[in-house]
């Protein structure tokens, strides 16, 4: 039995997220994912059963970056204002620091099989926590996190898709999307 290495494991996981943004995720496939990770196809069943497991885990994985990215955007003691606004600004900075990772992730979500092992509110759970407090506290309207997940995070996800037809005026329909959100979320 081969023993596991984790820098092989990564080549893989990055050729997946090539490949799936290059091809779509029926291209892909465990041939190619090798070839392109520079790897036998028997290699890759040392790390992963089948492609299936292969997508689920790197998506499982990819899909939590975004929110442990917010986490290191927002602080306990910001403002209601301040939170809607650094939790817009962190989603949309990440999109574009890391553009490959965001689009797997967008492009998995919209697979049935592989959005059904990923729960985008369970991810979240940590960054809404101070949301949950000034929703206590009667500073913001109270949601469920879905609803946090819908009006916060996909439109910043459109604008983010998009950002290359905003060209310039894209600061500005940042700065007009948080204002919007504030005065829908805050009192």
């Amino acid at each position: 039995m081969r023993l596991k290495d984790e820098q092989k494991q990564q080549r893989i996981k990055e050729a997946l997220i090539r490949l799936i943004l290059r091809e779509g995720i029926d291209g892909t496939s465990v041939s190619k994912i090798a070839r392109e990770a520079g790897v036998s196809p028997a290699t890759i069943y040392v790390y992963y059963d089948s492609k299936e497991a292969m997508l689920q885990e790197a998506f499982r994985e990819y899909a939590h970056q975004p929110y442990l990215y917010l986490e290191n955007c927002i602080r306990p003691d910001m403002s209601p204002e301040a939170l809607i606004e650094a939790i817009v600004r962190g989603y949309y900075s990440y999109s574009i620091e890391h553009e490959d990772i965001f689009s797997f992730v967008e492009q998995c979500s919209r697979c049935p099989s592989l959005a059904a092992a990923v729960c985008e509110k369970d991810c979240s759970c940590d960054v809404f926590s101070g949301i949950h407090e000034y929703q206590r506290r009667g500073k913001m309207r109270g949601c469920s996190d879905w609803t946090l997940s819908a009006v916060l995070l996909s439109p910043v996800r459109f604008m983010a898709m998009n950002r290359s037809s905003m060209a310039e005026e894209g600061e500005l329909h940042l700065r007009e999307l948080i204002r919007i959100l504030q005065d829908m979320l805050l009192y």
